[in-house]
């Protein structure tokens, strides 16, 4: 189709989002104002309202920066912050701008599954009984839908008086369906990060920060008005969308996820006609770091193909079949309310000729995610210290000046302060040969690594 033809299809299809397009306008008020009455004041409390909150507030610049947001309402400057390491890299930009010290909780890593689970509270307990800890930042659910024992890590944390903040970019919908996990902000979590554009229907960028806690809104606004994360032109079109998306899990929510949650099981039944592609389900609750599974995400384990997931993603693609996410182990699918059924069928049909062309063998042999390396200096330190480029083998051993991360998901295999270590270069050179994109590598190549000069 001409160029021509094109953009005056896509000036037709965005016309309503074009009368919305508009810079600022104080008659609506402002995502910077705290109190008033006008019509985007009157959004922040309907959206707290519904998620049965104290206060929320709306984002268009998506949920990475809701993140460092709440870090840093909930933490004081150079605080020491217990997080899980597999948290969002978005994490490690909030630990920059606030000085803090991370406290790392390693995630349960199921062999079986071959891959990390939730939260595990035993884990917690040791770390608090150890360490001083003045907030706590958790992920859940993960990437593949797993939500760890969440509730008891909040309750201990709140019995020392210890905020938690959640990202939970993966869970707007579960406030609204009985057939999903319970929601963070459910289990009384202090600040909820929501991508609301991710699973439900609103436009890219349309997140949400809920409060469960008005001690943390001073400071909430004060980054807002001073640290300039918010763009001054934040965006009506996303606003307006995040409202709808919100309102449609209101009135629709428990319908429209039970019905996907239902559809998913049938497809993972189906899957089980499979000899060498396999998909666990809620059989694994309760297990250590599996409290609870949203059920609409379908993790398949292709290490009996003798294919990496990255192999499976690109043979999907040329079919016009688009997964979530691949690892060196796995391919992660999302069903929505919007999945049809015709979708499923064929990635059933694509599935089930991958499985056919394979030759059976014992699962492949994928090496296992290395140990936290021994961090130097703290990552605000790392990130404006002075830096040298070395070859990526005389790096062991020197304090690592860059955040790497396999994105997605994004959680950082080695981090700016740490030690750099074999078992992480390893680790890091199998994804990249393997088709994996290193989010944070300065070289694209990974043959040399930024450290920090002696």
């Amino acid at each position: 189709m001409p160029v021509n033809r094109v953009l005056h299809r896509a000036s037709d299809l965005l016309h309503g989002a074009f009368q919305l397009d508009f810079t600022t306008a104080h008659v609506l008020g402002s995502l910077f104002d705290r109190d008033s009455d006008k019509p985007l004041h009157r959004l922040k409390r309907r959206l707290a309202s519904v998620y049965g909150a104290y206060w929320s507030f709306p984002s268009t610049n998506g949920t990475t920066i809701l993140n460092i947001l709440a870090l840093l309402s909930a933490c004081p400057m150079g605080g020491r912050v217990l997080v899980n390491r597999d948290a969002h890299s978005s994490v490690t930009a909030a630990l920059i701008h606030g000085g803090f010290e991370p406290i790392y909780l390693t995630p349960q890593f199921d062999a079986e599954l071959g891959l990390s689970t939730g939260p595990v509270v035993s884990r917690f307990d040791e770390l608090l009984e150890r360490e001083r800890i003045d907030c706590v930042f958790l992920t859940s659910p993960n990437y593949f839908g797993i939500v760890g024992d969440i509730a008891r890590i909040i309750d201990r944390a709140h019995a020392r008086a210890i905020p938690v903040v959640v990202d939970a970019a993966h869970a707007p919908h579960f406030h609204f369906c009985t057939a999903l996990p319970v929601g963070a902000e459910d289990l009384g979590a202090d600040l909820i990060a929501q991508s609301t554009h991710k699973v439900a229907t609103a436009l890219s960028q349309g997140s949400l920060l809920l409060l469960n806690n008005p001690v943390f809104i001073d400071a909430l606004y004060e980054h807002v008005n001073e640290l300039g994360f918010v763009s001054t032109s934040f965006s009506y079109p996303i606003l307006a969308s995040l409202e709808l998306g919100v309102e449609q899990l209101v009135e629709e929510g428990e319908e429209i996820w039970r019905r996907t949650v239902e559809r998913a099981e049938c497809f993972r039944r189906d899957l089980r006609g499979l000899s060498k592609i396999t998909c666990f389900g809620r059989e694994r609750v309760p297990s250590p770091g599996f409290h609870d599974l949203d059920a609409t995400r379908i993790t398949l384990d292709v290490s009996r193909t003798g294919l990496t997931g990255f192999d499976v993603e690109r043979q999907l693609n040329r079919e016009s079949i688009y997964p979530e996410m691949a690892t060196l182990r796995h391919v992660l699918f999302l069903l929505t309310p919007g999945t049809m059924e015709s979708d499923l069928e064929r990635l059933f049909a694509a599935l089930v000729r991958i499985d056919r062309a394979a030759h059976a063998r014992a699962p492949g042999s994928f090496p296992l995610p290395p140990p936290v390396p021994p961090m130097a200096v703290i990552p605000r330190i790392a990130k404006y210290s002075k830096k040298r480029t070395v070859p990526l083998r005389e790096a062991v051993g020197r304090v690592c000046g860059e955040t790497i991360s396999a994105y997605p998901p994004g959680a950082p295999v080695i981090a700016a302060g740490e030690i750099v270590s074999s078992e992480a270069l390893d680790y890091l050179s199998c994804l990249k040969r393997s088709g994996a994109a290193l989010r944070g590598a300065a070289d694209e190549h990974f043959e040399t690594l930024r450290v920090l000069s002696s």
